[in-house]
């Protein structure tokens, strides 16, 4: 079988509002065909689901259950388009899909030519906390996933704590950071003037996180009164403060507003969900040539090395101090932006990665 006869399902956990959706799948199609590998890309979860799944970390209560109903339900449907769809296509590669009642083993059939994609601790459960339904939602998810690991042909994962747990289950396990499109996230000259733009870009999913900088945010705007806030897409994060601005996000104007940065934030805790994380906020940041001060994580630290490339820091004071360093210093704002935009041609970049997942197709079809 060469490359121009290669047929590949790509089962998504949610539609292209989902950012692993769109980075890890989408964006290598255009190169993928150009190699004449035919792609077609089948969602587990509806449009209307994918929504509410970028909002769930906002529902509480009886919202929150009955949305884990219907996303369970159409799961399962779902799943049954994706065994019978498959026998059609010479590989199937599963991004963050997993499906219930141990459904996903029923794939072996497929004569294991099953590549998983994960980008995410999804072996883990998204609920907070140590009660009775946060343990058996993470006791079904680990289920769900260590079926799927069991039967694929190779691994695909992010990071090394994601490849640490799946490489239990799976002996090929490649790693490939981001991608981003490095051509699509540009670095634009700008005039350096009197004001500095502090920037998030985010979701539901990670606003909770800001509430790490409540105490930073009025020690900057205290000391630095040529200095603002810009959140995009914080949902219902709010700041009383009226040099901070929350804009809602916009995949045509993303690029624009992050060009707009002068130094880009992640905060987040260090923790076992967090760690499966390489905080896609960050590339982008890194992409378009923005310094950036990021919350230390094991992960984290596999891409940004602290004062080179980028800042890496653990508590308040730490936070305020890099953040004052760079407000002061344009030319240092500039370095850390070259070398940062560098670190992602050279590891994340889709025009780096892709060669590299299509030799993993290559291998995986025999």
């Amino acid at each position: 079988m060469t490359a121009d006869r290669m047929c590949i399902l790509f089962v998504v956990s949610g539609t292209k509002r989902v950012a692993a959706t769109r980075y890890r799948v989408y964006q290598y199609l255009p190169y993928l065909e150009k190699q004449g590998i035919k792609c077609k890309v089948f969602s587990i979860t509806s449009d209307f689901v994918t929504r509410l799944a970028i909002r769930s970390p906002e529902l509480n209560g009886i919202s929150r259950f009955i949305y884990y109903i219907v996303l369970f339900i159409e799961r399962f449907f779902r799943f049954w388009f994706v065994f019978f769809k498959a026998w059609g296509f010479d590989l199937i590669f599963l991004q963050r899909a997993t499906f219930p009642f141990g459904l996903g083993k029923l794939l072996r059939l497929h004569d294991k030519k099953i590549i998983f994609d994960i980008d995410d601790a999804i072996f883990l459960s998204d609920i907070p906390g140590h009660g009775i339904v946060t343990k058996c939602k993470a006791l079904v998810k680990e289920r769900e996933v260590r079926d799927l690991l069991r039967i694929a042909r190779s691994v695909i994962v992010e990071n090394d704590y994601i490849g640490d747990y799946v490489s239990k289950y799976c002996e090929k396990v490649y790693k490939i950071p981001g991608p981003i499109d490095t051509e699509r996230y540009f670095v634009k000259k700008r005039e350096i003037g009197n004001e500095v733009i502090l920037g998030w870009i985010g979701s539901p999913a990670t606003t909770s996180y800001l509430h790490l900088l409540d105490d930073v945010f009025p020690e900057i705007l205290s000391r630095f009164q040529n200095t603002k806030i810009v959140l995009i897409g914080a949902g219902n994060y709010n700041f009383p403060s009226d040099r901070v601005f929350k804009k809602k996000w916009n995949y045509g104007k993303e690029v624009e507003e992050l060009q707009k940065f002068d130094i880009g934030l992640m905060p987040m805790p260090d923790d076992k969900w967090t760690r499966g994380k390489l905080g896609c906020k960050m590339l982008q940041y890194m992409a378009v040539g923005v310094p950036s001060v990021v919350s230390y994580t094991p992960t984290n630290a596999e891409i940004v090395k602290d004062r080179e490339n980028g800042f890496l820091v653990k508590t308040k004071s730490e936070w305020i101090e890099r953040l004052s360093l760079l407000i002061g210093d344009s030319l240092l704002r500039k370095r850390i932006g070259e070398a940062s935009r560098k670190t992602v041609e050279e590891m994340c970049s889709v025009k780096k990665n892709a060669p590299r997942l299509f030799e993993i197709f290559e291998s995986s079809k025999d």
